[in-house]
This record gives C-alpha cells, sequence and structure tokens, in this order.
C-alpha cells in the first residue's frame, strides 16, 4: 500500500497544512509512549542480559507532552492570523465548531469506553475522577486518581487554553499587543511557578501542581509568541533570518534531546530547564518548518512520520490503556499491557478512533459551518479588524 495515501496531500505551504508538524506530533507520540512502554522496553532487554534500568528514562513522555504543548500555541495562532488575513476578521463561532467536532467526539469515545470497563470492576476508577476528566478539570481535581485518565491534565491545560486564547486575540488587536501580552504572561507563569512552589502558597500536592494550567500554560504560550514574532513586521525578517540556519536547527535539537534526560536536579535548575524548553520547542519547530527542504524537515516529513503524527491524537488517548507503568496494570487488562499485545490493542483503538471518530466529526463540523456560518454572530461583526490590525 503507498503510505502516501494514508497521509493526504502532500503539503500547501500556503495553506494551514503543515506536513512537518505531522512529523513533530509523531515525535511527540512516540515520546509519551516510550516513557509508558519504558518497563516493557526494560523487561524485553533483560531477557537477553542487557542490564536495564527505567531510572529518569520513565520521564521521558513529559517532554513529548511540552512538544504538543509548543505545537497548539504555535498551530492555533498560526491559523487564527491566516484567518485574519483572508478575511479580514476571525469568527470565534467557526473556531469553536472546529476545535469541538476535533476533540470531543474522539474523547468522549475514550471516556465511554474507560467508563464501561470501571462500570463492569476491570477498572477503579472514581465518578469524581472520570467527571473531572469529561469536564476538562482533571488538573484541579481532588478525586482519587487513576493511570487510566491520568493524561487528562494535559488535555484540560489545551482545552482552557482553547476557550481564551481566541478571544483574548480579537481583544488584544494588533500583533504586536499580542506578542507583548503572550511573552509577558509566559515570563508570568514562570515567576508564579517558581514562587508558589517555594512558598507553597495554594498547597498543591505535588502530582497536581505540576498538571495545573496556571503552572504549565507557559509552554503553550511561547508557541504563540514565536507565531505572533514570524507575523510581526520588525521581528519576522530576524527570526527567518536565525532560524534559517541550519546549524541553529541542529543545535536547538541537540538543546532539546540534551533536556530529555535531565530529571534528578535541583528544583531551580529543573524550573529553569522548564522554561528553557519552553522557548526551544517552538524555536525548533518554526526552524524544521522554514528549512522545509532541509533533511531534518524531510525527515520528519517522511510517510510513516506523517501517519503518526495524524493518528496522534487517538494514540494519546489509547495509549494510556495499554502502555502501563507495572505498578498501575490490572488483572482484567494485562494481557493486553505486555508487549507486543499492547502494540497491536493501541494501533487498532487509535486506527478505529481516527478513522470511524475523529474524521467523519470533523468532515460534520465543516457541514456544520457550511450551514450556519454566521450562526450565533450579533449584527454587528464579531470583531471586524480595525485599520491596521494585524500590524504593530
Amino acid at each position: 500500500m503507498d503510505m502516501t495515501r494514508l497521509v493526504g496531500k502532500r503539503i500547501d505551504r500556503q495553506g494551514e497544512y503543515m506536513p512537518t508538524l505531522d512529523g513533530w506530533r509523531a515525535i511527540a507520540i512516540l515520546l509519551v509512549v516510550m516513557g509508558h512502554a519504558m518497563d516493557d522496553i526494560m523487561s524485553f532487554l533483560q531477557v537477553f542480559g542487557v542490564p536495564a534500568d527505567p531510572g529518569a528514562v520513565r520521564y521521558v513522555g513529559i517532554h513529548g507532552v511540552l512538544i504538543f504543548f509548543g505545537l497548539s500555541g504555535f498551530l492555533i495562532t498560526h491559523k487564527l492570523l491566516v484567518d485574519e488575513q483572508r478575511h479580514g476578521r476571525i469568527s470565534l463561532w467557526a473556531f469553536y465548531v472546529r476545535r469541538t467536532f476535533r476533540i470531543l467526539p474522539a474523547t468522549l469515545f475514550f471516556l465511554s469506553a474507560v467508563g464501561l470497563l470501571a462500570l463492569t470492576g476491570i477498572l477503579d476508577i472514581s465518578v469524581g475522577r472520570w467527571l473531572s476528566s469529561l469536564l476538562f478539570a482533571a488538573n484541579y481535581a481532588t478525586a482519587d486518581y487513576s493511570w487510566y485518565l491520568g493524561h487528562f491534565w494535559s488535555l484540560a491545560v489545551e482545552e482552557h487554553f482553547y476557550m481564551l486564547w481566541p478571544a483574548l486575540f480579537l481583544w488584544l488587536g494588533v500583533v504586536r499587543r499580542r506578542l507583548a501580552w503572550a511573552v509577558g504572561m509566559a515570563c508570568a507563569v514562570a515567576v508564579w511557578r517558581a514562587i508558589d512552589f517555594k512558598f507553597q502558597l495554594t498547597g498543591s500536592s505535588a502530582a497536581m501542581f505540576m498538571g495545573r494550567t496556571d503552572i504549565r500554560v507557559d509552554h503553550i504560550l511561547w508557541g504563540v509568541a514565536v507565531a505572533l514574532a514570524n507575523a510581526d513586521p520588525f521581528w519576522r525578517p530576524r527570526l527567518q533570518s536565525l532560524l534559517a540556519d541550519g546549524r541553529v536547527t541542529a543545535l536547538l535539537l541537540l538543546s532539546l534531546a540534551g533536556l530529555l534526560f535531565v530529571y534528578h536536579v535541583d528544583w531551580k535548575l529543573k524550573f529553569v530547564l522548564l522554561s528553557m524548553e519552553g522557548v526551544l520547542v517552538p524555536l525548533a519547530i518554526m526552524s524544521t518548518y522554514i528549512n522545509h527542504r532541509g533533511s531534518i524537515a524531510r525527515f520528519l516529513e517522511t510517510p510513516a512520520l506523517r501517519l503518526i503524527g495524524r493518528l496522534s491524537f487517538s494514540l494519546y488517548l489509547w495509549q494510556q490503556l495499554f502502555f502501563v507503568w507495572t505498578d498501575a496494570r490490572v488483572p482484567g487488562l494485562e494481557p493486553w499491557q505486555t508487549y507486543p499485545f499492547n502494540v497491536v490493542a493501541v494501533c487498532t483503538c487509535a486506527a478505529i478512533s481516527f478513522w470511524l471518530i475523529e474524521e467523519p466529526a470533523i468532515a460534520l463540523g465543516r457541514k456544520v459551518l457550511l450551514r450556519w456560518p454566521a450562526f450565533g454572530r450579533s449584527p454587528c461583526p464579531l470583531r471586524a479588524v480595525t485599520q491596521g490590525a494585524g500590524k504593530p
């Protein structure tokens, strides 16, 4: 089978499809899976007499999540800017319809499956934890923790960003004001993270603390900032001149690779490195996008990675059920939580979710917009871009 047929159109640099970003999504989900499958990987290596200790490698998955965050900030802001440039305004109605049909159907499909497993006693998940995941409030919920819904903290962070940023984008108006706000807020979140952690101002548990939106959203905001800087007449040529250098791309990627294995360090250094990673991720994404003819971008745009990238959301949902650390496995699913059966299970569930749930839902969302393109719009446009909006 020609894999290029599975991943859709090749490239549209002037449109919204960016195949390089599919490659980044693939890298992100592979890091998440690697972290969650580390116990399996270590057991497999020990069969061949290879001494293996998962150690800090268990936690490489968080770096995959941070890549997802940087991608979200960069891509959502880029799309808002493109819509504004093409149509003179953006439609909040259209944005939220697209997001709703993109995210909710696949999420509800997964939560329904997990809920059924909980009702039958296979999984131990409290009603509070399930409801907080459904309502994208898992990163602030105090309900009993469950591994099988543990990844919903990151989905909550992204949903909170989707709910707030488009309206702020409209309100702030011009690119330079938006850029100043994004950078200022990202820095403020980093400072707040350190102050709250040191003085325990909110009293959150360690697990909840590192998943809260007010602690993590700076990683999305740096993606926002890079997209806005690329739209600013002053910063755009400087940013592109810097990132067009292949040596800079290599340096950014090497720096990110080095951060994968830095875990057991002093909290102050850890927080500094977190902020650095928040900046480096969208810069690296932008650099590979600019250098789309380079070897790194060509690698990211290979059909296999693009396919994994397109499946990444469904893979992210379902991997939590089958790629499980040893102490979180349950008897009712354990055969499907060991290699190679977990790989088959995840790929099967993700494929069903993508082709039978995600893609039809996205198509339905497009039909809704075609049928009711201005539904909910007031007699005046949501916000017509004033003269000079979109410019500094």
